[in-house]
């Protein structure tokens, strides 16, 4: 290369490292310690499940940048905030090239509200998070016990002193609502005030009991297909 080509382009040299190190002041890199950094739920939030079990979708956060570019690489710890909200899996993770980091969240035991929150693993005294939260709802009936008297006693063609009450609960034992228990006489020529009643809210459901014109004992079921402790029989002892 001669002289001359060399004096034109050392000058083109220069101009490139100008522009290069203008346009270096000028990017935004995202800070280290994640200060600026904005957490979205992108989505997962408010949904509705079943307690114990894996929500339908998963949990999907986003973070960006100020400018509201995508930030991949970052740790991201998901922890449930309200007691008996049960796990998320996985418990961190790192967000992908569109800034998504994802879990899966297994609801708590217990139904009603569930909470959880999503923080980005820091120095910072105050992380940056976003917060989320699920309604649980108890799982199928899976048991149903008495929550009267089993035995009385009575006179003939009376009403019994206590109501036949059962109540239906899941397999952690809460009471399930609108499932029907049916009731039946199965001795005794009595009569409960319905055959068939929903549970209510506490998961209980209840009937009256006219006993029959029989001395002896007397007898009726109530029954919850497929629960275990179905058939509960109740007993009554007619002495007069």
């Amino acid at each position: 290369m001669n002289r001359m080509t060399l004096r034109g382009v050392r000058p083109l040299l220069a101009a490139s490292v100008a522009v290069t190190l203008a346009c270096g002041e000028d990017l935004a890199l995202p800070d280290p310690s994640g200060a600026g950094l904005e957490v979205t739920v992108a989505s997962g939030n408010g949904q509705t499940g079943t307690v114990g079990e894996p929500l339908a979708n998963p949990v999907v956060i986003k973070v960006a940048a100020e400018s509201g570019q995508p930030v991949a690489g970052r740790r991201v710890a998901f922890i449930v905030t309200g007691e008996g909200s049960g796990s998320l899996d996985p418990d961190t993770t790192e967000t992908n090239d569109r800034g998504e980091a994802v879990a899966h969240w297994t609801l708590g035991a217990v139904p009603g509200a569930q909470s959880g929150e999503a923080r980005v693993v820091t120095d910072l005294e105050t992380p940056p998070y976003a917060a989320f939260q699920a309604a649980a709802v108890a799982a199928a009936p899976d048991t149903i016990r008495a929550m009267s008297p089993l035995s009385q006693q009575g006179g003939r063609g009376q009403t019994a002193e206590s109501h036949l009450v059962v109540v239906a609960v899941d397999r952690f034992g809460n009471p399930v609502q609108g499932v029907m228990i049916r009731w039946a006489v199965t001795v005794g020529e009595g009569q409960v005030s319905q055959e068939q009643t929903p549970t209510g809210s506490d998961g209980m459901a209840a009937v009256t009991w006219e006993l029959g014109g029989r001395i002896g004992v007397q007898r009726v079921t109530a029954t919850l297909e497929g629960a275990s402790g179905s058939p509960v029989t109740f007993s009554a002892t007619v002495l007069f």
